[in-house]
């Protein structure tokens, strides 16, 4: 060290010129013998210097008599070097993080995890916080960001707005895991690097508490306190102490700390150069007796704010409210290093309101990735890790619990009831009184306050809560699962309904505090789940909660003969089902199902959906609607009912340009031999050529329905002589929406038409065809084995010579039944050889309609979508046709 102190100052010393070495010597002999210096050279004064006075006191004198001596430059060199120093030793301190599961050496680059927080500047109060705990959702990103007047860390020493006063104690506070340690080691690297209050602060020194409680009541200076870990020499504390408004200590996590600080208030210090214990320190430091103008910057959990408001002073109190949905988003991207991975396991949380809520908080996020990516590193999907809300609980029970942790059965059990109690009473807050009316003492907590599941609560001392209302909910369910009916009986609790209550509470106006107590209650009839409860809890879970939820699941089923995952309708019970994993219990409570319609947006909605959808053995009409595209893995357990189900006759797909995958899955089980399907309908998708070869020629197939496709080229031709072969058993072909994509109506019309005895309805709508494809079809329609018998088709802006032709093929077609046409027949001549074909014997016409709903015989039914001054010629026309039928 002296070495370092030697070194510097024989730095500096070098630009001194001759005369200013002397006059320096001269001040020197205030402070050490003059025979010292005599003859000495500007190497010799630093080693006189360093071994008469030591290292601190060397270093703070020769700052001092360069300033005496006027050189400011070279006493700003050297206090700028002192700073620069300092900050590079911050840098290097705090540029790694260190997180909860790290293996020895482990450490990630700060900058690389963090992610901005919402930070409110203004008090919130209970009404306020409760009504966060209620909502879940996208409802609670809403009210996160529209709580108040949100800042930013930067101006959190800013004047007030309201008051114009520059606040010197700024107070962060928030619940555990909301990131206020993380953002406090932000702000200190943020300095470090140059890039917050350079212009404010000289100086920044950070103070863990949990680092201080090892002192205890240790005797020790200021200085020396702040100074442990100062780079090179000793720090210059008489100039760093000089200017204490450009001073700020970050004390963080003020909650923690083991040691009063509430006690001293007659016994405190005011020298920072004074030995005194820790205690009484920092005490004088948070009371303003030590160093009053510098500023404060602390962090503490809501739970003690009571304790320590009386010491500050004029504190600005600034709540962290954790993640907005973007910055959700940018964590689990930064987490993984991965946009696409990241991307995926979002959507899987947003999909899950109860998930995408609790993500809010930093630490959940933390939990989600790191579940997700120890997964990943064991080679298994990390998306499916998560699949359950329980199991996402059940992940963070495992994280946050020791190895070595038992806990007392009785204990538990306390706190179940004591959680389940709340939920009947709409309650959150609880009172010593309530924990003891369950046989529950502050010290019996512990374990679950350590855990960060229970906390005391912001507004006094002796009130504790859940950290969220879903842990309240989780502890509640455990409530049910851990009483038999035989305990019930023995020892009855009236002040908590038993489950077949709960299942009717559920099923009224107001299921909001029940809804995810159900979810979790099956989410424990999980097999591994039920397993790592009992090993984790020491308990036995009751065997008669599966077979009451069964009975309560087939009820339901019978009230909804189609089973719905509309988002307009959305049974919750349905992701119920899916929280089992319990393929056997989806089974048995789902076999009545015949009609399902799904519409989801998101993956979590898809996974449910296919996992009900896969083990319904009774469906035989399913409809799926989505918004984005799914993984393949998703699309294999919604088709495999294709042709492992063989009820299932009626399948309908839409939704905004199906993938490949999607269509090629769907392939695969239309060629099986198991396949039962009859109707087939899809509604934007994108697929090849010979893709579609197995749409028109599934041997099962009798109705197919195509709308707004989009084929891509891969080589090969459009199947449709598939349709004119016998193994073609379609009787129904609508094309929509389809013209330009990959549709020759020669094809169809060859094929379909004139080829195809089973064919009996072509519909297609909203293809305007044009003069050389209605030849085509003329020329189709007059075959002799043209078997068709309803006909849908718009033709405008065609000649007259076109609807001659028509009809004309009319005339002669003995087995067309019903026409929807939209058209401009205009000419009287086309008039007149309409109603020529209609009287035509051959003609079995009975249906003439626009495409809206046909009207047999009604004279409004015919004329309508033709031009209006021709209506009442036409009518005229058509009396003997209209009268014959």
């Amino acid at each position: 060290m002296a070495n370092t102190v030697r070194r510097w100052l024989v730095g500096h010393l070098e630009y001194l010129k001759l005369e200013e070495l002397k006059k320096f010597k001269l001040f020197l002999l205030d402070y050490i013998p003059r025979g010292l210096l005599e003859g000495t050279d500007r190497t010799e004064v630093a080693d006189v210097l360093v071994s008469y006075l030591g290292e601190q006191e060397t270093w703070e004198l020769a700052l001092i008599i360069w300033a005496k001596m006027g050189l400011r430059e070279l006493w700003e060199r050297a206090w700028k070097d002192e700073r620069n120093k300092y900050q590079e030793r911050m840098r290097y301190k705090f540029r790694f993080m260190k997180e909860k599961n790290s293996r020895p050496g482990e450490y990630k680059l700060f900058h690389h995890r963090f992610t901005q927080l919402l930070l409110l500047q203004e008090y919130r109060y209970k009404e306020q916080k409760q009504h966060e705990l209620l909502i879940h959702g996208w409802d609670h990103a809403e009210v996160m960001e529209e709580q108040g007047q949100l800042i930013d860390v930067s101006v959190l020493f800013d004047p007030v707005q309201e008051t114009r006063v520059q606040p010197h104690t700024v107070m962060l506070q928030g619940p555990a895991g909301i990131g206020k340690t993380t953002l406090a080691l932000k702000v200190m690297l943020d300095w470090a690097e140059g890039k917050l209050y350079q212009n404010k602060f000289n100086y920044v020194f950070f103070l863990s508490c949990r680092e201080l409680n090892p002192l205890g009541e240790r005797e020790i200076s200021f200085a020396d306190f702040i100074a442990h870990d100062w780079p090179g020499p000793q720090a210059p504390m008489t100039e760093i102490m000089s200017q204490p408004e450009r001073l700020l200590f970050i004390i963080d996590g003020l909650d923690e700390l083991k040691f009063p600080c509430n006690e001293h208030r007659y016994d405190l210090c005011k020298d920072w150069k004074q030995q005194r214990p820790v205690s009484i320190l920092l005490s004088s430091l948070l009371r303003k007796i030590m160093l009053p103008e510098a500023s404060l910057l602390l962090t503490s959990r809501l739970t003690a704010l009571g304790k320590f408001s009386p010491l500050l002073e004029n504190p600005r109190h600034v709540e962290i409210l954790g993640f907005s949905v973007e910055h959700r988003k940018e964590y689990f991207c930064k987490f993984f290093r991965n946009d696409d991975l990241g991307k995926k396991a979002f959507n899987l949380v947003k999909g899950n309101a109860t998930l995408f809520t609790m993500c809010y908080v930093p630490l959940m996020n933390w939990i989600v990735c790191t579940c997700l990516k120890q997964q990943e590193e064991r080679g298994q999907d990390p998306i499916q890790t998560l699949k359950t809300t329980t199991a996402l609980y059940m992940c963070y029970i495992n994280l946050i619990t020791p190895n070595d942790r038992n806990f007392v059965p009785q204990y538990l059990r306390g706190l179940c009831r004591l959680a389940a109690e709340g939920i009947w009473e709409r309650k959150l807050l609880f009172e010593e009184e309530d924990l003891r009316r369950h046989g529950l003492e502050a010290a019996d907590v512990s374990a679950f306050l350590d855990m960060n599941i229970f906390q005391k609560d912001v507004e006094c001392e002796n009130c504790y809560s859940f950290i969220h209302l879903s842990f309240q909910e989780f502890f509640a369910a455990l409530f049910y699962m851990m009483r038999s009916d035989k305990e019930r009986v023995e020892r009855p609790d009236s002040s908590i309904p038993d489950v077949k209550k709960l299942l009717e509470e559920y099923n009224g106006n107001d299921a909001s505090f029940v809804t995810l107590v159900v979810r979790f209650l099956f989410g424990f009839l999980n097999a591994e789940t039920l397993r790592e409860l009992e090993r984790k809890f020491k308990f036995k879970m009751s065997p008669e909660i599966k077979s009451q939820l069964l009975r309560w699941v087939e009820g339901e089923t019978k009230r909804n003969k189609i089973f719905s995952f509309s988002n307009s309708n959305l049974p919750e019970w349905y992701s119920h089902l899916y929280e089992t994993q319990d393929a056997e219990f989806v089974t048995q409570a789902l076999c009545d199902i015949q009609d399902i319609e799904v519409d989801f947006h998101y993956l979590y909605e898809a996974l449910s959906a296919a996992f009900c959808i896969k083990h319904s053995p009774g469906i035989w009409r399913l409809d799926i609607a989505y918004v984005y595209d799914l993984p393949a893995y998703i699309w294999q357990d919604l088709f495999s009912v294709v042709n492992k189900n063989q009820n299932l006759k009626e399948l309908k797909l839409s939704g905004f340009q199906l993938a490949d995958t999607c269509l090629e899955n769907l392939c695969v089980a239309l060629r099986n031999p198991n396949c039962k399907l009859e109707k087939l309908t899809v509604d934007y998708f994108k697929t090849t050529y010979s893709c579609c070869q197995y749409l028109f020629s599934a041997h099962s197939l009798k109705s197919l329905h195509l709308e707004s496709i989009f084929i891509e080229d891969d080589g090969m031709k459009l199947p449709w002589e598939t349709l004119g072969e016998k193994k073609c058993q379609l009787q129904t072909l609508r094309i929509r929406h389809c013209k330009g994509f990959g549709v020759d109506f020669q094809d169809v019309f060859s094929f379909a038409i004139v080829n195809n005895e089973s064919l009996k309805i072509l519909d297609l709508y909203n293809n305007n065809l044009a003069e050389d494809e209605m030849k085509l079809l003329c020329d189709a329609l007059a075959k002799e084995n043209c078997k068709l018998q309803t006909l849908r088709l718009v033709c405008y802006n065609l000649m007259p010579t076109c609807f001659r032709n028509f009809f004309s093929a009319l005339s002669s077609n003995k087995s067309l039944k019903n026409l929807y046409l939209m058209a401009n027949c205009s000419a009287d001549e086309g008039i007149q050889l309409l109603c020529k074909a209609l009287g035509n014997t051959n003609c079995k016409l009975e249906t003439l309609s626009p495409f809206r709903a046909a009207q047999k015989r009604g004279p409004y039914g015919v004329v309508h979508g033709f031009r209006p001054n021709f209506q009442g010629k036409f009518s005229q026309c058509l009396e003997p046709w209209m009268s014959c039928r």
